[in-house]
């Protein structure tokens, strides 16, 4: 009989699992795997990572499920001597042996052609970054200019808009940021001001994106507004609910967020 095996690719982008109906998966397989080797539910059990009574439980699950007994014992004791499959049981194993082998197949064919697609491949990786900051934009840094002690960094948003980020000079080079290479820049919701009126008023912060707001979530002290760049890229702010009112903040009115330069975090993928 063959072996069951992992479902394993190198650095898969798409992973997927064989579950049956009322929650059967792989695990139980496994488990008829081992029954079938040791003939103890005991030894199948710690093979599998299970307690004696987990297995006992996962077994008595699928023989409630299926239509015939797949899995009979004898009088025992504790080491469940005497475990065996029944040839319903040996048939259905051998079954699920034989598809996961295709699913694999399948799998594996799935994972060349997202790996081919230079533009699936970005957008997966992308969709892998955990980060608690509420902004985070990928882009191509343009301009990088080094002080004694800070860099400045430059990257373009979608619609071309530039967005600034001073870090220390030392972490350019444990990143490695240099012009051409790719970043993600981060920023926290509650360190960008939105304005309404910058016709009458200068600036100190580097970063003045305008953009018209998109959606507005009211909260007991605090609301998230978005508002939608030119060229689709999103940014959120968290304001007071004073301020939103002050504002006059609605959906489909023209706003601009400023967040200084230093309140950008870089980052950049570790392969």
């Amino acid at each position: 009989m063959k072996k069951i095996h992992e479902t394993h690719i190198a650095n898969p982008l798409l992973k997927g699992e064989i579950r049956l109906l009322g929650g059967l998966g792989e695990r139980l397989f496994k488990l008829l795997a081992a029954i079938q080797t040791s003939g103890s539910i005991n030894k199948a059990a710690k093979e599998v990572g299970l307690t004696y009574k987990g297995a006992w439980e996962m077994i008595e699950r699928a023989n409630n499920l299926s239509p015939k007994l797949l899995v009979s014992t004898a009088v025992g004791g504790h080491v469940g001597g005497g475990t065996r499959l029944t040839p319903t049981g040996k048939a259905i194993l051998e079954l699920f042996l034989h598809i996961q082998e295709e699913h694999m197949q399948f799998l594996e064919q799935i994972n060349q052609r997202l790996a081919s697609n230079q533009d699936v491949l970005f957008l997966l990786k992308r969709l892998f970054v955990r980060a608690s900051a509420r902004n985070q934009f990928f882009g191509k840094v343009t301009h990088v200019v080094m002080d004694s002690v800070c860099a400045t960094v430059v990257m373009h948003l979608k619609g071309g808009q530039p967005l600034v980020a001073t870090v220390s000079r030392e972490a350019i080079e444990q990143l490695n940021i240099k012009i051409g290479g790719e970043v993600i820049a981060l920023i926290k919701a509650p360190q960008i001001t939105l304005i309404t009126d910058c016709e009458n008023y200068r600036f100190s912060a580097r970063n003045q994106l305008q953009g018209n707001v998109t959606r507005i979530q009211k909260g007991g002290v605090n609301s998230e507004v978005s508002i939608e760049l030119s060229g689709g890229d999103t940014l959120t702010s968290t304001i007071t609910n004073e301020s939103l009112e002050s504002l006059h903040l609605s959906i489909g009115a023209t706003a601009t967020a400023l967040f200084k330069a230093g309140a950008v975090v870089l980052g950049v993928s570790s392969e």
